[in-house]
C-alpha cells in the first residue's frame, strides 16, 4: 500500500504529536507499506528509517503559525508527488486548513482518512480564544469532516461528540486508542535509574511528564504537596517537560515555599525519559475536564510498570477500571490527590500489582504494533472497497 501522510507538526522534537506520527509511519513501513510523510520545513531535517519525508516550505519557522503557508505549499508538493507515485491512501493528522489540499479527492479520486486526536473547540475554550476563532473553527471542521471516507479517533468520547456536533454517523469512525512502545518504555532497576540521574535514593518520588499545557492542571498536584509533606517529609515531585505553563507553575511553587519538594527538569532527550519514569515511585496524570483524552504519558507509565494516579476525566475511568492500573482522583481539588497518593506510598504491594497490570495491558493491547494493525485493516478495506 502506498500511503501519503499529511502532518503539520515539527518532527525534530519528540513531543506527543511527533511521537504518534513517527510511530504510525514506522509501523506501516515495517509492515512493508510505502510511506511518504509531508511535514513543514522548519529548518532541521530529520532522517526517519524506512520513511520518505517531504519537507514542505513555509513562510515562518514558528510551528504554531504555519497553518496557511504550509497548506498552500502542500497543494503543489502533493500534486508533484501524486503524479510520480499515486497513493492508495491519503491519511492526515487533522488540521482545520487541510481542506485546501484534500478537496482534490473529488477531482483525483484518492481514498482519504482523517485522524482526530483531540477536540479543537475544547482546547480553544480552555485557552479562552475569541468567539470568532471558535466559530470559524467549527465552520471549517463541519465541512472538512464531510470529506474523508473514514475518520480515526483515539476515544469513543471524541467520536460521540463529533457525531453530535457535526451530524456524523458513528459507523464513519474507527476508534483505536493511543499507546506506547514497550521496547523503549520498559521496567528498569529503580536504584540504577536514580543513580544515573543523580537523584536521592531515599526519597519518595512522584513524576509528571508532559508539555505543561493549561489543560494539564498540574497546579492541583503542587498544591496538594504541603499536606503530603506533613506525612512524608521526603516526598518530591519531578516535572519532566516544558511548555507555556512552566513559569506560572514555578511561581505557584515559590509562593507556597515548596521549592524543596519540586524539581522542574525541563525538556529531556526522549531516550532519557524512561529513566525518569523508572526512577519514580508513583506516576501522575493531571488533567482538567477535557473529554476524550488518550494521553501518551499514561501508556508510557503503564509500559514501565508504574502505578498511576489520575483525574477521572476524559475516559480515564474506563481505562483504569478495565485494566486496574492505578487510582483515580474524584475531583479537581488539590485535597483529592492526597488520599490516593498516600494509599500507594503506604502499600508497596499494591503499587507493584498495579504496575504489572499496566505493563501487561501495553503488551497485549496498547502498543503501536497492535494499534496500527487495526488501522491498517481498516485502510486496506477502504482501499479495496472503491
Amino acid at each position: 500500500m502506498q500511503l501519503f501522510y499529511f502532518a503539520r507538526i515539527d518532527i525534530q522534537y519528540e513531543d506527543a504529536s511527533a511521537r504518534h506520527v513517527i510511530e504510525f509511519c514506522r509501523q506501516f513501513a515495517e509492515k512493508g507499506h510505502s510511506v511518504t510523510l509531508f511535514v513543514p520545513d522548519l529548518g532541521v531535517p530529520r532522517i526517519v528509517k524506512g520513511i520518505s519525508v517531504v519537507y514542505v516550505p513555509v513562510l515562518t519557522k514558528k510551528p504554531a503559525v504555519t497553518f496557511f503557508s504550509f497548506y498552500c505549499s502542500l497543494f503543489f508538493y502533493f500534486l508533484k508527488h501524486y503524479l510520480k507515485n499515486k497513493p492508495d491512501i491519503v491519511y492526515t493528522r487533522h488540521q482545520q486548513m487541510e481542506w485546501m489540499v484534500t478537496w482534490l479527492r473529488y477531482v483525483l479520486g484518492f481514498t482519504y482518512a482523517i485522524e482526530v486526536n483531540g477536540l479543537t473547540a475544547v482546547e480553544l475554550k480552555i485557552n479562552k480564544s475569541p468567539s470568532w476563532v471558535m466559530a470559524m473553527t467549527r465552520f471549517l471542521e463541519y465541512w472538512s469532516f464531510r470529506m474523508p471516507h473514514k475518520m480515526v479517533t483515539s476515544s469513543p468520547q471524541i467520536r460521540d461528540i463529533l457525531c453530535d456536533e457535526y451530524g456524523l454517523k458513528p459507523d464513519h469512525f474507527l476508534v483505536v486508542s493511543n499507546g506506547a512502545n514497550p521496547d523503549i518504555f520498559y521496567p528498569m532497576d529503580q536504584k540504577e535509574c536514580r543513580k544515573r540521574l543523580g537523584l536521592d535514593a531515599g526519597k519518595t518520588y512522584l513524576i509528571f511528564i508532559g508539555s505543561l499545557k493549561k489543560w494539564h492542571g498540574l497546579q492541583q498536584i503542587i498544591l496538594a504537596l504541603p499536606e503530603l509533606a506533613k506525612k512524608f517529609p521526603n516526598i518530591h515531585l519531578m516535572v519532566v517537560g516544558d511548555g507555556e505553563q512552566r513559569s506560572a507553575l514555578e511561581k505557584i511553587v515559590g509562593e507556597n515555599h515548596l521549592d524543596e519538594y519540586v524539581t522542574f527538569f525541563g525538556e529531556k532527550a526522549f531516550e532519557e525519559v524512561p529513566h525518569y519514569v523508572n526512577a519514580a515511585d508513583i506516576c501522575l496524570g493531571s488533567f482538567t475536564d477535557k473529554p476524550g483524552i488518550s494521553p501518551l504519558k499514561i501508556y508510557d507509565y503503564m509500559a514501565c510498570a508504574k502505578p498511576i494516579v489520575s483525574n477521572a476525566v476524559g475516559g480515564m475511568e474506563m481505562l483504569f477500571r478495565e485494566h486496574n492500573i492505578g487510582l483515580l482522583v474524584a475531583s479537581q481539588e488539590p485535597q483529592a490527590w492526597v488520599e490516593p497518593i498516600v494509599k500507594l506510598i503506604e502499600n508497596p504491594a499494591l503499587r507493584n500489582e498495579l504496575g504489572k497490570n499496566g505493563r501487561q495491558a501495553v503488551l497485549s493491547d496498547f502498543n503501536w504494533a497492535s494499534i496500527c494493525e487495526k488501522i491498517e485493516e481498516t485502510l486496506e478495506a477502504l482501499r479495496f472497497s472503491k
